[in-house]
């Protein structure tokens, strides 16, 4: 059987996906004023949280593996925009900010997990 962990994190993956697949109409427009590649960070920081939840690693070691799986993820979620059309485009600078932070999530996890 699958662990909570896990889920969330499937689970979160297919949001992701599901939003990137939303025309830009579609999508409402953030109330507070941030900058699209601060949203990215967050987006991934959280799916680097959830990638260390589900995949969590032996105390001590760095798990650059789940950094690498987070910028391959953001890659392909502007790969998945740009196939879709819908007035979305890939940019190298959101798949930057997404590898960023998901290596943010999983520091931040790391550092959490090891004070616990």
């Amino acid at each position: 059987m699958m662990d909570r962990w896990k889920f969330l994190f499937l689970a979160y993956c297919g949001l992701i996906l599901y939003v990137s697949s939303l025309s830009l109409d579609k999508v409402p427009e953030p109330v507070f004023l941030l900058s699209d590649k601060i949203l990215h960070l967050c987006e991934y920081g959280l799916f680097g949280v959830l990638s260390w939840g589900a995949f969590a690693v032996r105390k001590g070691i760095f798990p650059w593996g789940l950094v690498v799986l987070g910028a391959w993820f953001g890659i392909f979620d502007e790969c998945w925009q740009d196939w879709l059309g819908k007035s979305r485009s890939a940019e190298v600078w959101d798949a930057a900010a997404d590898a960023v932070g998901s290596l943010l999530g999983v520091v931040a996890a790391q550092l959490f997990w090891i004070k616990r």
